[in-house]
């Protein structure tokens, strides 16, 4: 089916609503049109309706209610499916949903396999696409053992090889440090042919954008120009946060005592570490640092650079090949490592397995000879800390949850197990300006509780944010460590790697 349309207007939306089965309506009555080359940025809290909206206009979800046309097409024309999606590309917020293939070359070749492009016009523009996002050297790798970044880049890749009339962005760049953040939008948006409809939590992104449609439980509250959303409420809610966060600078945010940072004992210390996942691919080179007690040590530096690696290291998930851990002085293999660390991993969402919130809270505590008051306790403290009702959130399915509700939830699983270390990989991807707060919040008071504390982040405000100390990762090792507020805090590497020089605008 297709319909009449403007000859500029490439989306519209005609009173469309949607829900999930058993759920309450996630979008209700929306309706707006997207002109071809227009760019239109989704804000919102976390569950608003940004990625479910964003799964309609791709097809990849029918309307309960209303109907959605692109570039004249029905989304529900099922005879012109092959089509649409030719004209569509979507870049998921997790870009281990988009995975296809056992190669990075293979997976950016998948679609325009699919769509029988010549080999020849293949090999040429994978190529290209693997040079325009910095994949050449990558092309034989598996896309699974690729850092966070890396799986970004390959989807980024993969779908805008297609060469798509339509980009479907749901916060492509969360998982992007600052060079690949600036890559993506210089990519993306130097482009007038691509009409481009994209979620974002970054206030920084929006200018990027020629309008803003502002979500609020799946309700369309604003639907206007930049300039016009600058002047409403939601719009200075969001800046007056992202400015708090810059004004506690790195300067101010770390406690008088710092000067004794070589003094403390070290309460986690890793001494010529060694790691790779194959003889000749080794990820962590003779790497050394400390974590002291009762602080929060940020782990920094570019996308692939091995934070992961060092994640699963200190959570005692993998043997390392060389080099020794020490905990409190004495040193303690996988074990015991993991009885003393809760670790919450960038894409935590994917080993959820029950279905409710409580259950995959409690999971964790159900071997603690609890009765069911006990657990439900802990389980309702676990939630408030990270910002959830209890009495909303207990009996809904995770599955079903917003990318940031279900990071929330992991993190109330990592927290509900009282360890006395807690290692956290990109913890702020997909939250809202609020669960950000809501994170800083939690950390520091974490930190009051005495707990020790490591982040894993690209993510600068957020260190600048939280740091005590910082330890700069490069290929693997570390290149420097030491309190945040240090004279000898190398600013260079930091503005070259890390792009710090968002905080200061």
């Amino acid at each position: 089916m297709s319909t009449a349309t403007d000859k500029y207007e490439m989306i519209r939306l005609d009173g469309v609503s949607f829900a999930y089965q058993h759920e309450s309506r996630l979008i209700e009555n929306l309706s707006f049109s997207i002109q071809r080359g227009e760019r239109v940025c989704l804000l919102g809290r976390n569950g608003s309706g940004k990625s479910t909206l964003l799964r309609l206009i791709a097809g990849l979800l029918n309307p309960t209610a209303g109907e959605i046309f692109v570039n004249g097409i029905s989304t529900t024309d099922h005879k012109r499916q092959r089509e649409l999606r030719r004209q569509i590309g979507f870049i998921f917020q997790n870009p281990e949903d988009q995975i296809t293939s056992t190669t990075v070359e293979t997976d950016i070749a998948f679609a325009l396999e699919n769509f029988g492009v010549a080999q020849d016009i293949m090999r040429r523009e994978v190529g290209e696409y693997a040079d325009r996002f910095e994949l050449t050297e990558l092309l034989r790798r598996h896309p699974l053992a690729l850092s966070a970044g890396e799986k970004q880049r390959t989807a980024l890749a993969s779908v805008m090889v297609v060469q798509p009339q339509v980009l479907l962005l749901d916060e492509p760049t969360s998982y992007l440090d600052y060079r690949g953040r600036q890559r993506l939008l210089a990519t993306a948006f130097n482009d007038r042919s691509y009409t481009i409809v994209g979620a974002t939590q970054y206030t920084k992104e929006v200018e990027q954008y020629d309008r803003v449609a502002f979500l609020d439980q799946g309700r369309l509250l604003f639907f206007g120009s930049n300039a016009e959303f600058a002047q409403t409420e939601q719009w200075k809610q969001m800046t007056a946060t992202a400015s708090a966060r810059r004004r506690d600078s790195i300067r101010t945010n770390t406690p008088e005592n710092t000067a004794s940072y070589p003094l403390r004992a070290a309460q986690l210390e890793m001494c010529n570490m060694s790691f790779g996942y194959s003889r000749d691919q080794k990820v962590i080179d003779g790497l050394s640092m400390r974590v002291l007690p009762g602080r929060i040590t940020v782990v920094m530096g570019d996308s692939g650079c091995g934070k992961t690696t060092l994640a699963l290291l200190l959570a005692g998930l993998v043997k390392p090949s060389g080099g020794v851990i020490r905990l409190g002085g004495k040193e303690v293999g996988e074990k015991e490592l993991s009885r003393q660390v809760a670790v919450l991993f960038q894409f935590p969402e994917t080993s959820f397995f029950a279905d409710s919130v409580l259950e995959e809270v409690a999971f964790g505590i159900r071997d603690l000879q609890l009765n069911s008051s006990e657990i439900e306790q802990k389980v309702r403290v676990a939630l408030n800390l990270v910002g959830l009702d209890y009495d909303i959130f207990a009996s809904r399915n995770p599955f079903l949850l917003s990318a940031g509700e279900r990071r929330r939830v992991a993190i109330a699983s990592a927290l509900i197990m009282e360890r006395p270390i807690i290692l956290f990989d990109e913890t702020t991807l997909g939250l809202d300006w609020e669960g950000r707060n809501t994170i800083v919040r939690l950390l520091r008071d974490l930190k009051a509780a005495d707990k020790t504390i490591v982040l894993m982040t690209h993510d600068v405000e957020f260190a600048a944010q939280t740091a005590d100390d910082v330890v700069l990762m490069d290929h693997g090792a570390v290149v420097w460590q030491g309190a945040i507020d240090a004279p000898d805090l190398p600013w260079r590497f930091i503005v070259d790697h890390l792009g710090v020089k968002a905080l200061a605008e």
